[in-house]
C-alpha cells in the first residue's frame, strides 16, 4: 500500500473552507487509487493528524475510512501526535 499526504496552505487560503476529515478523505483516496487497491480491500484504517481541531476529531479515522469508501465494519484507529 503507498500513502498519500494532505495538502498543505496558507493560512486563510484556498484550503480555508476544507475540514481535516475532507482533506485526509482526499489524500485516503489518491493513496487507494495510486495503489490499485480498492477500498474494500482495506482491512483497518490509522489515520494521523496533529492538533485536533474538531469535536470529532478523536474518531477522524473512522471519518476518514468511510469517505474513503471503506467499509464501516473495518476497525479504525486515529493517532494524534
Amino acid at each position: 500500500m503507498g500513502g498519500a499526504r494532505t495538502p498543505m496552505g496558507e493560512y486563510g487560503g484556498r484550503l480555508k473552507d476544507f475540514t481535516e476529515i475532507e482533506l485526509g478523505a482526499i489524500a485516503a483516496r489518491a493513496a487507494l487509487e495510486r495503489s490499485r487497491v480498492a477500498a474494500e480491500e482495506i482491512d483497518h484504517v490509522i489515520f494521523g493528524n496533529v492538533l485536533q481541531s474538531s469535536s470529532n476529531a478523536i474518531y477522524g479515522a473512522r471519518h476518514v475510512g468511510l469517505k474513503a469508501g471503506v467499509p464501516i465494519d473495518r476497525p479504525a484507529l486515529t493517532v494524534n501526535r
